[in-house]
């Protein structure tokens, strides 16, 4: 299974859980769930380079692991930036301190993306 269908597993998992009365995903699932749906759809495709990653801690069923992730985001035509985000990372699409990925970046807010691949 790919990255993307992890991501989208992780949002449809994340929305079936909160339909059940008294189990569910915690808010900040819910928010990363909305946010890779929201990308998904309307996101751009942005190279990025990983500057670091740390474990917070937080594990979902699906079996990632959350991550604040810093990278520095290098839009075609424009400056590079740093951004850092929160996000799953899952043993089947591992990613790494040092890596090139591609990003989806909100074209309205270039501070909210979400790793989607690699560079």
């Amino acid at each position: 299974m790919g990255f993307m269908d992890k991501v989208k597993q992780a949002a449809e998992s994340a929305q079936a859980q909160t339909s059940k009365i008294g189990v569910g995903a915690s808010g900040n699932q819910i928010d990363l769930a909305n946010r890779a749906q929201k990308l998904m759809s309307t996101g751009v495709d942005t190279p990025a380079h990983i500057d670091s990653m740390t474990s917070t801690g937080n594990t979902d069923k699906p079996g990632g692991t959350e991550y604040t992730i810093t990278l520095t985001v290098k839009p075609a035509g424009g400056d590079a930036y740093e951004v850092t985000t929160n996000q799953y990372i899952y043993p089947s699409a591992p990613f790494s301190e040092g890596e090139d990925v591609t990003v989806k970046v909100d074209r309205d807010d270039p501070n909210t993306v979400m790793i989607f691949g690699k560079g």
